[in-house]
């Protein structure tokens, strides 16, 4: 289950690399457990990105793309959250 969640994460970072989308324009095509597995993923990475800047400063760059990952990818999980009513 782990490496799945990876291979997510990664395919996730690699189509977000290539074609960075505004807001308005998320193409959010994964279920929102995979989303939730690739946040879990994605936000160990930007963990150990920040704690490798604090270091060297030419990890500042990765801190900024995971921060920017981590954005569209919790406003895709959150788009296909459930909705829960308000209403009993």
């Amino acid at each position: 289950m782990a490496k799945h969640g990876i291979a997510i994460a990664t395919a996730l970072m690699m189509v977000w690399a290539v074609i960075p989308a505004p807001a308005a324009a998320l193409e959010c095509k994964h279920t929102p457990a995979e989303y939730a597995e690739a946040l879990r993923h994605l936000e160990a990475a930007a963990a150990k990105a920040r704690m490798l800047a604090e270091q060297n400063p030419l990890y500042e760059s990765d801190v900024a793309y995971y921060g920017a990952v981590l954005r569209d990818t919790r406003a895709c999980a959150k788009l296909l959250a459930p909705v829960v009513s308000a209403s009993r």
